[in-house]
């Protein structure tokens, strides 16, 4: 098991900095997050928000520059909204930069207000992530590609650069059944969320398309924050979960994404900052937060080992909005105390 970081670019108020100083931190995160033993940092896009890059491969490109081991990637680019040719560029260029280091996560998004500024039609999600999957991996794998699809048409045209390895990694988001069988129907790796349920019907969806469920990763998505006592890491994170955890209920709910019994996280409405920590069944996406000290990030990890058998941990400690030097002292804990055991 590999634990990631994902640092999304979230700084909202009340907590907001100046870009520049936000965006120093985080490299700076990410260059120690290498030091520490991490495997990899990830960024995450949505346009227009407070929470998330709005262009991460600048950012991922700076952390290339300073890091050599460490591995970076999307969790995720909203495919829908650029035109695959690009994203194809895009990635081959940051593999070169980062010397072999670079994966690329893919996921159709959902934020209505990106697909309205952007131009495209919030129901051609589905159709444009599928297409752009099948435009990259041409691209990247055949010397000359064309494509005549119901969304893209273009006549044949040779990528440069190209990847340094065929395979290079690519990742799809996957929560809902389709999405979990459209990353299997196309060899992808799944960034998913949490959920046992998950990883089981991806991997019976991969053997359904005649892969070997061993030779993929899944990824799962942690909300993470440890500190020296149960109380500190609640006291240190519970204003930012709180903030995360609703603005994402207002946004699937305007996406008319269907309310699952309990909510989006296990509790609905979401609880106040102060109750958080006593709320029974919370959850981000299936998975339990991870909110205490280090042996309690041990056992939940052994725990949820036990469900489902996830290859990277992405840990969410950089919480929107939190003092980098609380989310620094998370992270030296959890490399300190908790990696180790699971070595």
């Amino acid at each position: 098991m590999k634990f990631d970081l994902i640092m999304t670019g979230g700084n909202p108020p009340p907590f907001e900095v100046p870009a520049a100083r936000f965006y120093a931190s985080t490299i700076d995160l990410a260059v120690l997050a290498e030091a520490l033993g991490y495997n990899g940092v990830w960024t995450a896009e949505h346009h227009f928000s407070d929470g998330y890059f709005s262009q991460q491969i600048p950012v991922l490109a700076a952390i290339a520059a300073r890091t050599t081991t460490l591995r970076i990637g999307t969790y995720i680019v909203v495919l829908p909204l650029h035109h695959p040719i690009e994203v194809a560029e895009v990635s081959a260029t940051m593999d070169a930069i980062s010397n072999g280091r670079f994966d690329l996560g893919l996921g159709q998004g959902y934020y209505l207000e990106e697909f309205s500024a952007f131009g495209i039609p919030h129901n051609q999600r589905p159709s444009r992530l599928q297409e752009g999957l099948e435009i990259i991996r041409g691209l990247w794998e055949q010397d000359s590609f064309s494509y005549f699809g119901k969304r893209f048409q273009f006549d044949p045209v040779r990528l440069r650069p190209k990847p340094t390895v065929k395979k290079l990694p690519m990742w799809v988001a996957g929560i809902a059944p389709d999405a979990i069988d459209r990353a299997a129907k196309f060899g992808c790796h799944l960034a998913g969320a949490g959920s046992p349920e998950v990883i089981a019907m991806y991997e019976e969806s991969l053997s359904k398309y005649g892969y070997d469920p061993a030779q993929f990763y899944k990824g799962t998505l942690r909300m993470v924050h440890i500190a020296d006592t149960r109380e500190q890491a609640w006291h240190n994170a519970r204003e930012h979960i709180f903030e995360i955890l609703n603005t994402y209920n207002y946004k699937l709910k305007e996406a008319g994404i269907p309310v699952p019994p309990g909510g989006f996280f296990g509790v609905d409405p979401v609880p106040q900052p102060k109750d958080l920590a006593d709320a029974k069944g919370l959850h981000f996406y299936g998975a339990p937060l991870i909110v205490g000290t280090p042996e309690d990030a041990i056992r939940e990890l052994e725990r949820s080992a036990a469900d489902a058998p996830v290859t990277h941990q992405i840990m969410w400690m950089q919480i929107g909005g939190m003092d980098p030097r609380l989310t620094e002292h998370s992270m030296r804990l959890f490399a300190d105390q908790v990696a180790p055991h699971f070595s």
